[in-house]
């Protein structure tokens, strides 16, 4: 059994976004403005926002401006937003001009299936990389700290099926070549098994070392996400993406009850289509002594708060124990 695990793990918190962008009635600003402070009282450091993608697709961020204006202005903590074109990334600059706090901007979506990308981005893979390589350097040239890819369907799509897993190294190489800073690798179907992902990201770690240029953002559609996230770490990756309650997934193409653009029909019809739950994977790490910096009873309670906002009872097998003081 590989025990070369880190000693520290950065945890995203992304719920804000690709936790409620899946969700089909609109989250008042006031209720994304409580869960980022309680987010931020219980330790986390890292928090995605929203994206500046055009509301017809996704209204859910309608009040995305609106939320980076309210949130403090912190040293301490990075918030990251999504800027998927050159349009959303002129959105991002007009913000920062009004003096709101971005630290972290994913302008490169960059499925390896050109399937998932025709859909998702409505381009070809060429064209997402000459686009992403103009607005790297643009976001870069307005001060953001840090610009990051997400390369996509590493081990299979759910509308194409399996992709070679030489592609993918090929778009880690390509992205790091155009002046990514780092790359959040995803398994959007959730089809990873934990010795692939363990051998993936050996092979990527061995030629790009720097932990700091790397993520893991996986949807646990099919129960694999933790397993899969402690491969990860047993490869040496030290930062992930989670989700409260596990929400997430694809935008929603229906918002308080108007059909919307977003990106057409639901790829799953299953009621998990989110990442690895935020309690549950901090539970573990704190558990294993691995330092965190969040305080685990205080993501419990955010999390039973979200399920009274979005009016359901959410998948966290850790929150719903304490909650019955188990």
């Amino acid at each position: 059994m590989k025990k070369n695990l880190p000693k520290q793990i950065d945890v995203i918190d992304v719920t804000l976004r690709d936790g409620f962008q899946h969700e089909e009635l609109f989250v008042p600003t006031e209720a994304k403005l409580w869960i980022a402070e309680r987010l931020m009282n219980a330790g986390f450091k890292r928090i995605e926002i929203g994206t500046f993608s055009h509301i017809k697709y996704v209204p859910q961020f309608k009040d995305i401006l609106e939320v980076l204006k309210c949130l403090p202005h912190r040293e301490d903590v990075e918030y990251t937003v999504l800027a998927l074109n050159t349009k959303a990334c002129e959105r991002v600059a007009q913000a920062l001009e009004e003096g709101v706090q971005i630290d972290r901007v994913l302008c490169g979506q960059l499925a390896t299936s050109e399937a998932y990308a025709r859909k998702n981005m409505n381009r070809t893979h060429e064209e997402l990389f000459l686009e992403a390589e103009k607005n790297v350097k643009f976001l870069h040239s307005l001060g953001i700290k840090k610009v990051f890819a997400n390369i996509g369907t590493i081990f299979g799509c759910p509308i194409q099926g399996e992709v070679p897993i030489e592609r993918a190294y090929e778009f880690v190489d390509r992205a790091f070549d155009i002046g990514f800073d780092e790359i959040e690798h995803s398994d959007p179907d959730g089809i990873a098994d934990p010795e692939r992902v363990y051998n993936y990201f050996s092979h990527v770690m061995k030629a790009y070392p720097d932990t700091s240029m790397h993520s893991f953002h996986v949807h646990d559609v099919r129960g694999m996400g933790m397993a899969s996230y402690y491969a990860a770490m047993e490869a040496g990756v030290e930062t992930f993406d989670c989700t409260l309650g596990g929400i997430g997934g694809q935008v929603a193409n229906i918002v308080d009850r108007v059909p919307v653009k977003g990106i057409g029909s639901y790829y799953f019809d299953t009621k998990r289509t989110g990442l690895v739950e935020t309690c549950d994977f901090v539970s573990m790490l704190n558990t294993m002594g691995i330092e965190t910096g969040i305080d685990e009873k205080k993501c419990y309670q955010i999390e039973q708060m979200v399920e009274r906002i979005l009016g359901r009872t959410l998948d966290s097998f850790t929150a719903s124990m304490k909650e019955l003081g188990e």
